[in-house]
């Protein structure tokens, strides 16, 4: 799709990132797909999609970065086109995508992608979904789009569509440091042994730590059974984590985990003054993108904290 610049969008939204705080793995399943249980938080870095209608029936995507598809392997573009099949829509729709979350990062820009995509178009197209319906269309696109229905903090299990949402009353505040090293998702699966875990407090742990805005028991607690999978399957990875080990004292971190499979890694700090004054630090100690971010509060029913702009249909 060409970028079309002239015109107004009928609605522009944002689509968080997310960070994993606490990511076991346990076991493989019959269906292909490893069995989770992770908790995930939704947090202020985020991609920004403009929507225009159409009435041909036409979906067009551009994206500001030229390496994404524009096909059906772009979940906006798939979100898109299931719910035009499911629902027999007959408009189309024209979709501008500024990409801001780092592509093959872990933390879940695509998926993002994806579910606001859904969200976004079940109000310019007027359709009667229940949550129920988004819900199961969500998780045929992929394990981690239920999540992003909700946002905010949220036990995910199963392969990730098993969405319970948490308690987390207080912003908790992060440094994103993430290297231009792409991590396949499904190489890191691959190389990860069946049955990680087999009992650990980690993810309750996490839980009360967001719950009590704990954030030195936050540090205390990360967990992600994928991170030694990742780090041997990428070394340059691997020279960044030791990095970042030698720094965390210095930047006054309470804790530093790889988000899901990779490749960006998050450090977890008491305020927004530790927290920003850190992202300068790495930024030039370790020579890769940093963003200082918060979490989100969740938006499931409240759609409008994700609006950026609306067009009065």
């Amino acid at each position: 799709m060409a970028d079309r610049t002239n015109g107004q969008a009928d609605l522009t939204v944002r689509a968080p990132a997310k960070v994993n705080l606490c990511l076991e793995v346990l076991g493989k399943r019959p269906d292909g797909f490893h069995e989770v249980r992770t908790v995930m938080q939704a947090v202020s870095l985020c991609d920004e999609l403009e929507f225009r209608r159409r009435p041909d029936g036409h979906v067009g995507l551009w994206c500001s970065d030229p390496q994404l598809p524009l096909d059906e392997r772009n979940l906006a573009m798939r979100a898109a086109r299931l719910l035009q099949q499911r629902l027999g829509v007959r408009e189309g729709v024209d979709i501008r995508l500024r990409k801001r979350v780092p592509v093959g990062g872990g933390l879940g820009g695509g998926s993002s992608d994806g579910a606001v995509t859904l969200l976004a178009l079940r109000e310019l197209w007027r359709l009667d979904l229940t949550p129920q319906q988004l819900a199961d269309l969500a998780a045929e696109l992929g394990s981690d789009i239920p999540f992003f229905l909700w946002g905010g903090a949220a036990q995910c299990e199963g392969r990730g569509e098993r969405v319970s949402p948490l308690t987390c009353p207080r912003p908790m505040h992060y440094v994103l440091v993430m290297p231009s090293c792409p991590v396949s998702t499904a190489q890191v699966y691959e190389a990860a042994k069946n049955g990680l875990t087999t009992s650990s407090a980690a993810s309750k742990n996490v839980i009360t730590a967001l719950r009590e805005g704990d954030a030195a028991l936050l540090g205390a607690s990360l967990r992600n059974d994928l991170q030694d999978v990742a780090l041997s399957v990428c070394g340059d990875l691997l020279g960044i984590w030791r990095r970042l080990q030698e720094l965390k004292a210095m930047c006054g971190a309470e804790g530093l985990l790889l988000s899901g499979s990779g490749s960006s890694f998050l450090m977890v700090f008491r305020g927004a003054t530790q927290a920003n004054r850190a992202g300068r630090i790495l930024s030039s100690g370790v020579q890769v993108p940093c963003a200082v971010v918060h979490s989100l509060p969740g938006w499931h029913d409240r759609f409008s904290l994700l609006t950026i702009g609306r067009r009065q249909l």
